[in-house]
């Protein structure tokens, strides 16, 4: 068949087959929504206190972390009082029953961890609770 000449030889190509083409471009979106997933959670470095009677799993809420260092994140993003405050009550007009998980490394005074609690307090979050690790 080869070998036998018709018609269609000299049309040209009429179509192309895009399958191969299509496989490759979602292999790569897989693989770039992997690598995404996997960059998106930074961790900030937070020595907590250790409670032997700690939860095993923490409620989803936000997080607001305060570093060795006195930085203030709200989920994972540096940020100040007021963009905090503003953030909160933007997620409790949303939801009244929003939650805030707050982490504080354990070498900062207690009024810094204060200062903490009443910026969530004042931004009408109502339920809150303090980060701990199990000791051992």
């Amino acid at each position: 068949m080869a070998a036998a000449s018709s018609a269609h030889d000299e049309d040209g190509i009429t179509s192309i087959n895009i399958t191969p083409l299509v496989d490759v471009f979602l292999v790569l979106l897989i693989l770039v929504m992997i690598t995404s997933s996997l960059l998106d959670h930074r961790e900030i470095p937070v020595s907590v206190p250790k409670a032997a009677n700690g939860g095993e799993k923490a409620p989803k809420a936000s997080g607001l972390t305060m570093d060795v260092d006195r930085k203030v994140y709200l989920d994972g993003v540096e940020s100040d009082s007021a963009a905090i405050a503003l953030a909160l009550r933007d997620e409790v007009s949303k939801d009244s029953t929003h939650q805030v998980l707050i982490a504080a490394d354990q070498r900062l005074l207690y009024e810094d961890v204060v200062r903490l609690l009443d910026w969530v307090k004042g931004s009408g979050v109502r339920k809150y609770a303090l980060k701990v690790s199990k000791p051992g």
